[in-house]
């Protein structure tokens, strides 16, 4: 009698695992749900998450390029040209950056917004000279420098000349447009105001970043960028470079280096180790902070500079 039970107990566990298997394979094989939603392709991850919090949930936004490459040396595949051809619309930064994926891009310039070109920052002087901006001058961003979605004050015009432009490419998402425009305007200028008051506490802040990334935040609220570990993006300090930024270090009793998580950080841990800095890190495009919105990118940011500064404490995020 027990041996018909166990016999019986062991089959029912059988069955139950059989049908368990063939109800996950069922689920498996069904089709994924197409999102029909209108789609924008941003170039970058900051302004897919620029876009997205303007339009909101009724477009879908995807990057192109992923948040842990630099979109300096970022090659694109076939299948990534797919997403361009199915996009509404495409949104790129602009003053080079996009090195690699010009071409594509401009191919179809009929549905591309370029926020370098909506600010109008290509017709403005080349601001690169200054000296503070890497230890060489001969700096290899051609022309001006591209990172402008890390100025909260480009940021908050771009928001509102890319609401109008929205607005019209999607005009039943008009009225969602105007309404996340409004309160994206009062956080930029919160985030904006709060940044400028506690900067003014800081007697001098001098930073060394690994590439110039934070030239425009640093212009916003008079930030000293006393040298770069890359005076280019992707290549590598000569002896002659890294012997000048230790003078810079000594001179100026630098306590940390920052390191940015899409480049290889060897040379900025050489210096670390040979000057007892600290090794932080700082993330222009978002790929370690976790950040929902850009405001919360650039905050991030703030908050880890200040750590260099000996900042003991974080403040509240306005």
């Amino acid at each position: 009698m027990k041996n018909n039970c166990s016999q019986r107990s062991a089959w029912i566990r059988v069955i139950i695992m059989v049908t368990l298997i063939a109800g996950l394979a069922l689920l498996g094989c069904r089709p994924r749900v197409k999102d029909d939603r209108p789609l924008i392709v941003t170039s970058i991850h900051p302004y897919k998450l620029l876009i997205q919090e303007i339009v909101g949930d009724s477009i879908q936004v995807r990057s192109l390029i992923p948040p842990k490459a630099s979109p300096h040396t970022w090659t694109a595949k076939p299948a990534d040209m797919k997403s361009l051809d199915d996009a509404k619309l495409l949104v790129i930064n602009g003053l080079g950056l996009e090195t690699e994926l010009t071409g594509a891009f401009e191919e179809r310039s009929a549905k591309l917004i370029d926020v370098s070109k909506l600010l109008k920052l290509e017709d403005q002087a080349q601001v690169q000279a200054d000296s503070t901006l890497a230890v060489e001058t001969d700096h290899a961003h051609a022309g001006m420098n591209p990172h402008i979605w890390l100025s909260p004050q480009l940021m908050l015009r771009a928001v509102i000349m890319l609401s109008d432009e929205l607005q019209t490419r999607f005009p039943s998402q008009a009225a969602t447009i105007r309404a996340n425009t409004s309160r994206m305007i009062n956080d930029l200028a919160a985030v904006h105001r709060q940044i400028t008051s506690e900067r003014a506490a800081i007697a001098v802040p001098i930073l060394i970043t690994y590439h110039d990334s934070f030239h425009w935040f640093a212009k916003d609220y008079d930030v000293q960028i006393m040298g770069t570990v890359q005076s280019s993006p992707g290549q590598e300090p000569t002896a002659r470079e890294l012997t000048l930024l230790g003078a810079v270090i000594k001179t100026n009793k630098i306590k940390a280096i920052f390191v940015e998580p899409q480049m290889d950080k060897r040379s900025a841990k050489v210096l670390a180790d040979e000057f007892g800095l600290a090794l932080l890190e700082l993330d222009p495009l978002g790929q370690s902070h976790g950040s929902a919105r850009l405001i919360d990118l650039i905050w991030s940011n703030w908050e880890r500079m200040k750590l260099s500064w000996n900042q003991e404490k974080p403040s509240v995020k306005p």
